[in-house]
């Protein structure tokens, strides 16, 4: 067995024990040894190389970091935890100040209360900030140290590409795994009980699975009802905003009228501007036209978007003026050139904008709530939140039904975008070519 492989094992059994050392009593900085000693024999040949050929000069050095994608990484990681350092430092700063406030000795209710989120949690924040300011700083030492001793040896390469893939691996895992992790926590929460969902140390697998929940919400609140007045209001606005959006789109990417470039700011600005700005206005105008607690009142105000605009017009404006052209030559009209060439042409954009209208609109919850309070045009966003029991004006705890609703209420948007995952990626970079 030769140094390179004895170092790969030792590594790997510096890391298992690190991860031990999180469960058992083992000192965590055994492995961080054997992992440098393991690392110091897998590169003695490389560094032996790098060394008869002369040492690299700093500014060699770091222009080889510079061309690394690594390189980025890990300043944005040094800036991350830098942040984090200071806000823990800060919030040291104030819990010693509150502690010689209430003295030493007490560290009661009191003293907990005046607490801030910094104070409160400045460990964590020294914590987190020295996680990132260190692995970062390990990144730019492998980079400095360790990458230039790999391209001096094609093998060493070999090892260097593998390890850079298995690390983008493990990154993703755990993005994937920190993205996911609320999904599964919610679909396990809506399967215990009650009981279980309060313990004081949550468990990650019910005890017995409580299919019941699904039925009791069934039974409680009409979802039926609720769902069919979203499927309503979420395809009629999903129709409105892609049908108008496309042919707004239309005229501010191949139209010719002055001061269209001015317009155009003037929707964009509309981005910019929070529903509950314009909420009170377009209220009154729904109540006056007697809309209250209709499909009308909820689909009406928002049949229109200046997102949607927005990206349909930079994917337009990427078609080149030939193709339209050539419409005209075989006889269409304008509407015929947009459904028989546009449409076509940036297919995946719209597909992916209806999808995000769709989201939208299914999710929405400040409009319907505020238009609709009656049962008989609520939509299921809304109907989640009204799943808490009551009894003698007190709230009890059936998160367990609330988290079997949400479930119920994500399906839907979940099988939409399973199957229709293909084109976002694909519109949403055909939107940005231009």
């Amino acid at each position: 067995m030769d140094k390179k492989s004895i170092g790969i094992i030792g590594g790997l059994a510096g890391v298992l024990l690190m991860a031990a050392s999180l469960f058992a009593r083992i000192p965590w900085y055994l492995g961080a040894i054997l992992i440098a000693a393991s690392a110091a024999l897998m590169w003695a040949d490389g560094f032996a190389m790098l060394k008869a050929k002369g040492p690299l000069g700093f500014r060699e050095r770091l222009l080889r970091m510079r061309m690394s994608g690594a390189y980025g990484v890990a300043l944005c990681g040094e800036g991350i935890g830098a942040v984090f350092l200071l806000l823990g430092l800060a919030g040291r700063l104030l819990y010693q100040s509150k502690l010689r406030q209430f003295g030493a000795a007490d560290n009661g209710y009191a003293f907990r209360k005046s607490l801030g989120a910094l104070s409160g949690n400045y460990a964590v924040l020294l914590a987190i900030g020295g996680a990132f300011f260190l692995g970062a700083l390990a990144v730019l030492l492998y980079l400095y140290f360790v990458a230039p001793a790999a391209n001096m040896d094609q093998r060493l390469q070999k090892i260097h590409r593998k390890e850079a893939r298995a690390a983008q691996y493990v990154a993703a895992a755990l993005v994937v795994l920190v993205m996911i992790f609320p999904i599964y926590w919610m679909v396990i929460s809506s399967l215990k009980s009650s009981e279980e969902l309060l313990l004081a140390v949550p468990t990650l697998w019910p005890a017995k699975f409580q299919w019941g929940n699904y039925v009791s919400v069934l039974k409680r609140a009409p979802f039926q009802h609720y769902l069919f007045n979203t499927l309503v209001s979420t395809f009629f606005i999903m129709a409105g905003e892609t049908i108008l959006g496309i042919l707004a789109a239309y005229g501010f990417a191949k139209g010719n009228f002055r001061h269209k470039n001015f317009w155009f700011l003037f929707v964009l600005g509309a981005l910019m501007i929070p529903i509950q700005v314009t909420f009170v206005p377009t209220y009154v105008m729904v109540s006056r036209l007697n809309w209250l607690n209709s499909f009308p009142g909820l689909i009406v105000p928002n049949l229109v978007s200046a997102y949607f605009i927005f990206m349909l017009r930079q994917t337009f404006m990427a078609v080149d003026n030939s193709y339209l052209e050539a419409g005209k030559v075989d006889g269409m009209g304008r509407i015929q050139t947009i459904t028989h060439v546009l449409c076509p042409m940036c297919l995946p954009t719209i597909i992916t904008v209806s999808i995000i209208t769709f989201i939208n609109g299914w999710n929405s919850y400040f409009w319907p709530k505020m238009i609709a309070p009656l049962e008989k045009r609520r939509t299921i966003a809304v109907g989640v939140t009204l799943l808490r029991r009551t009894f003698a004006g007190m709230e009890t705890s059936n998160y367990n039904e609330i988290m079997a609703g949400a479930v119920m209420a994500i399906i839907p948007i979940v099988l939409l975008f399973l199957v229709l995952q293909k084109y976002i990626m694909t519109g949403m970079s055909k939107a940005a070519m231009k």
